[in-house]
């Protein structure tokens, strides 16, 4: 026997349901002769086999399989029809912040190939037509789009969110 045998409860409740081969029992019998508190456990695990073994069987009610299984795909429907609506709100959220990210580099570049020296005769950079950006963020049709278009936004996502919260009051 390999000295570094150690004898788990896993181990201990395989044995006693004969799930283990014969090499693994005569290894859990030679550790249950040297170590006698492994022999209680052991006793205690059958004892417990045999109270269990001696209750009733319970058979469930005719046509329970078959609602739970509806249950399931009811809810399984509706969670991907949940999740296909939101959708929309995290396309949202990803182009905005594609925008608010990609407008100050488009500015940036702007600005630097209008800045850039006219000496490298390497790099030969279109003309472009002075912008006024100023001009552009004040307007009003930029200002009252923009704040249309939040309040539509904040409107449909409140909207969901009482879809969502009514669903599962019902469900509950």
């Amino acid at each position: 026997m390999e000295n570094n045998f150690l004898l788990t409860d896993d181990l201990l409740w395989d044995y006693a349901d004969g799930f283990l081969d014969t090499s693994e029992n005569v290894r859990v019998e030679a550790y249950l002769k040297q170590h006698p508190e492994w022999q209680r456990r052991l006793q205690h695990i059958l004892d417990e086999k045999q109270a269990l073994a001696t209750l009733p069987m319970e058979s469930p009610d005719p046509g329970f399989t078959d609602r739970v299984m509806a249950a399931w795909a009811a809810e399984q429907a509706q969670a991907q029809k949940a999740k296909g609506s939101s959708d929309w709100i995290i396309r949202f959220i990803v182009l905005a912040f594609g925008l608010f990210v990609l407008t100050p580099v488009v500015v940036m570049l702007i600005a630097a190939m209008q800045m850039a020296p006219s000496e490298l005769p390497s790099v030969a950079l279109p003309e472009l037509p002075a912008i006024d950006w100023m001009a552009w963020v004040d307007s009003p049709v930029l200002m009252y789009g923009l704040l249309l278009l939040f309040v539509v936004s904040g409107l449909r996502l409140a909207d969901k969110i009482l879809q969502h919260q009514r669903l599962t009051h019902k469900l509950a």
